[in-house]
């Protein structure tokens, strides 16, 4: 766990006049020790091994300030609940079909597309909320693509 990385959140959650709770500070923690992208009930059950009385809607709300304060993201990664995880360098999600197993990538990878579009169509790319599904290259192997 990084508590450089906690303090920084719960430094940003002081700073924008919201309180610091303990509940609050629970979920920073649990999403740092993640390490991962985890959905709001992995959050809240993370949580619960050392706060177990933190109600789930506790959890919930605290993502969202977390979101609001760009402190944490949410995105889509397929099927399924949003997940979680700390605001860390902006990357994008590529998402195997086949085994679900999510690939991280630099926003930079996006810049030829994100200007094209911006270009064409006045059109901006949210870089916190953006996914690709595809197959990944173990699954297209096994495929013969």
């Amino acid at each position: 766990m990084s508590a450089q990385r906690v303090e920084e959140a719960i430094e940003a959650i002081r700073a924008s006049g919201s309180r610091v709770t303990v509940d609050r500070r629970a979920v920073v923690e649990a999403l740092d020790r993640s390490g991962d992208h985890q959905t709001a009930e992995q959050v809240a059950e993370a949580v619960w091994v050392h706060h177990p009385d933190v109600n789930l809607a506790t959890v919930y709300r605290t993502l969202e300030l977390l979101e609001k304060l760009e402190i944490a993201f949410h995105v889509h990664l397929g099927h399924g609940p949003s997940r979680w995880h700390l605001a860390d360098d902006v990357h994008h999600h590529l998402v195997c079909e086949g085994c679900g197993r999510v690939i991280e990538i630099p926003d930079s990878t996006f810049d030829p597309l994100r200007k094209r579009l911006l270009d064409d169509t006045g059109f901006v790319i949210d870089p916190h909320h953006f996914s690709l599904s595809g197959v990944c290259g173990r699954c297209a192997a096994k495929a013969g693509r």
